[in-house]
């Protein structure tokens, strides 16, 4: 008899909708049935195990004047609209595994600071930054308990964990070079992959939270950057420049355990920044092929690129739940 609902409207602004005793809401307009088709959609998903992209969102960092803000839209690119107002750089956004949390790097206090916000209500939540010129690239723990980042405490740029609001510093990294970009296995709380200069070019390390066992992951050829783990804690999607002149980006995926590669973009523009889907099926990346940096998405394989963005500069995304 198909799926039976109940439409009621409940004021000039809102509708309900009701299935199997689950309460649906969403306003009277094209954005408010989107939304109570897509929750919808997304429920039915679940009972056949399966993991719906509906619902998820993209922030990324966009240009769209003089300042650099955070902004968000849907997995599909619709209903773009700006989160932080910081009227100065905001960059480098990582969001909590539940999606309750964001943190990034803004320089609206003049050295690059690490800002938390909640992606609830949107409201700035206590982070204590350390006193150093920088302080940048957070990163959640799986609990959503701490943050890791790169800070120039020490005089230069290290990685540290601390508290989800500051406290509890902890140095993790300890040499004489660059490091950048922590992020922590989403399987494995304990292990880490990150960005050194420790042997030469930037390159992808892997460690272990308290920083020992140290292993470098790729092969020292060209520079590689912007790590980012796949929902199974086994593979990383990278950005790479081996065997391409410098500067030209291209997407990679590693399987962690062996280090095999596989190659997803090719030959088209500079293509950075890959973030994985909910679903571990997608890739949400930045690329140049269309003239100006924008946001893209593509299947894992690498086929079926689909372009987010048009207006401004696009680029940094991250996919959450």
């Amino acid at each position: 008899a198909g799926l039976p609902a109940l439409v009621q409207r409940l004021d000039s602004m809102r509708v309900l909708v009701e299935r199997g005793g689950k309460v649906y809401f969403g306003t009277l307009d094209e954005a408010g049935a989107r939304k109570v088709a897509q929750e919808f959609a997304s429920d039915i998903l679940s009972q056949f195990g399966a993991t719906s992209l509906v619902g998820s969102k993209v922030y990324y960092v966009s240009q769209r004047g003089s300042v650099k803000e955070i902004w968000q839209m849907n997995y599909d690119g619709s209903d773009q609209k700006p989160f932080s107002g910081y009227k100065s750089i905001s960059t480098m956004p990582n969001v909590a595994p539940d999606g309750s949390k964001i943190a990034f790097t803004t320089f609206a206090r003049g050295n690059p600071s690490i800002a938390v916000h909640s992606l609830e209500t949107g409201r700035r939540l206590p982070f204590y930054n350390q006193q150093a010129s920088m302080n940048a690239t957070p990163s959640f723990t799986p609990d959503g308990k701490m943050i890791l980042f790169s800070s120039t405490l020490s005089g230069i740029a290290q990685i540290y964990a601390a508290n989800v609001d500051g406290s509890g510093l902890r140095r993790i990294s300890n040499v004489r070079a660059i490091e950048v970009e922590p992020k922590v296995n989403p399987r494995n709380a304990n292990e880490i992959v990150f960005v050194s200069g420790r042997s030469g070019p930037q390159q992808i390390y892997k460690m272990n939270l308290d920083g020992a066992d140290v292993i470098r992951l790729t092969t020292g050829e060209g520079e590689a950057s912007n790590p980012s783990w796949h929902p199974d804690g086994q593979h990383i999607a990278f950005a790479w420049t081996r065997g391409f002149e410098p500067g030209n980006w291209n997407i990679f995926i590693m399987d962690v355990a062996t280090r095999e590669t596989v190659q997803l973009t090719h030959g088209r523009g500079r293509n950075e920044n890959p973030s994985w889907s909910p679903d571990g099926r997608h890739l949400v990346f930045s690329s140049n092929r269309s003239g100006t940096n924008q946001i893209w998405t593509m299947l894992a394989d690498g086929t079926q690129a689909v372009q987010l963005t048009s207006q401004g500069i696009n680029q940094m995304p991250v996919w959450s739940k």
